[in-house]
């Protein structure tokens, strides 16, 4: 169950390069575009959770990120009280309380400290007033990977909303690591031990997708910011990605979607499957033939791009080599870093990943063509190679 996580846990000591109880603040590509953040719970009252043997409704955590007005205001820190504060661009907590407890104990027989995850913060600005009207902002859904959860891709979704997007993160309860409610209850993550679990997830995360693009129209809490969820692209890592090309098969408000170095399980293994909008296929590169995805090139019939990054891992498409460098996690593994992680710093890959997908939308949303696009990716980033297109 923890495969994904688990890339990280070498028997090592962890130290942090900050004195205990100081805040590490995420580094950020661009600190003049302000964004809020706000976390929803939703609870899907025409759907039984298969999960719960159909005794419960679907639940789910989600984290909605925006652009908001303001100036830069500077960090206001009381480390004594352990309370950090501010104004337009306070810093908010990586991870709220018990999620990170979970993580620090996830590590904690690898040398992490006690505390470590609840000392990470975020430069964003928690429950900012959102703009009476979104319409103008296009919308970016993201599906995290197997067990890891949300929290764990949030420099990316708030990087993708300092460039003018919208951008939901779920949590797929019973599937993250752990789903943490604004009321205190946990939901932990059910062991995946078998082909016919992820099927199951696969649909079941199609749906949650779906849910929540009904809920940004109708909840009353969401309904009067006007965002615009017929024009939408979708993104995904690992098992998030198949969830994107799953939903795209049925729901023609997702014009386009990227997949992060996932394996698209569910109905896209159908021979006779055919996915015809646009699609990109963003993983690491290839050490020689590969037959899935060579299976799964076929099944794209519409505009589609395959794309590589050159010495990246599995984790590379998430913040985990950000975070192993902020906590020092990188430069205690040495090379076997570069193994885990990816050999691209944490900042580099972050700006990639945002670099692809905000051009993908641009494209597909305003029919903009960019040049990271073309053929040679417009030299920007050399590390990042055209496979092939169709």
């Amino acid at each position: 169950m923890k495969a994904f996580i688990g890339l990280l846990l070498v028997p090592c000591a962890i130290g942090l390069t900050s004195r205990p109880d100081e805040p590490i603040i995420l580094p950020t590509l661009n600190n003049t575009n302000l964004v809020g953040v706000k976390n929803i719970a939703m609870i899907d009252e025409n759907r039984l959770d298969p999960f719960t043997n159909n005794t419960q409704f679907r639940e789910l955590m989600v984290s909605l990120f925006y652009p908001i007005d303001g100036a830069p205001s500077q960090l206001l820190v009381d480390q004594q009280a352990s309370h950090y504060s501010g104004k337009a661009d306070t810093v908010t907590p990586y991870m709220p309380p018990a999620t990170a407890a979970n993580f620090d104990a996830l590590f904690a027989e690898f040398g992490v400290a006690n505390g470590t995850f609840s000392q990470l913060f975020t430069r964003c600005q928690a429950n900012a007033p959102i703009p009476k009207d979104l319409s103008n902002y296009p919308l970016v859904m993201f599906s995290p990977g197997a067990v890891a959860s949300r929290f764990i891709y949030t420099t990316i979704a708030q990087e993708i909303a300092r460039k003018g997007y919208i951008v939901a993160c779920l949590d797929h309860s019973y599937d993250a690591l752990v789903v943490e409610f604004p009321d205190g209850r946990l939901i932990h993550g059910i062991d995946i031990d078998s082909r016919d679990i992820v099927e199951l997830m696969v649909q079941v995360r199609a749906q949650d997708v779906s849910f929540v693009l009904d809920e940004l129209v109708w909840s009353s809490l969401l309904s009067s910011y006007n965002i615009n969820v017929n024009d939408t692209i979708a993104f995904g890592h690992s098992l998030g990605g198949a969830t994107t090309a799953e939903v795209m098969l049925y729901d023609t408000r997702i014009k386009g979607g990227v997949n992060l170095d996932g394996k698209l399980f569910g109905s896209m293994e159908k021979p006779d499957t055919r996915l015809s909008r646009p699609f990109i296929q963003f993983g690491r590169a290839r050490n020689g033939p590969n037959e899935d995805q060579d299976r799964e090139w076929k099944r794209l019939s519409g505009w589609k791009l395959e794309l590589h990054l050159e010495e990246a891992s599995h984790t590379t498409f998430s913040d985990l080599p950000l975070l192993a460098e902020v906590i020092g996690l990188r430069k205690r593994l040495g090379r076997k870093g570069d193994e885990l992680l990816g050999k691209a710093d944490g900042v580099r890959a972050l700006e990639i990943m945002v670099a692809y997908v905000t051009a993908f939308a641009e494209y597909v949303l305003t029919g903009k063509n960019s040049s990271l696009l073309s053929d040679d990716g417009g030299g920007r980033f050399p590390e990042v190679e055209v496979l092939r297109r169709g």
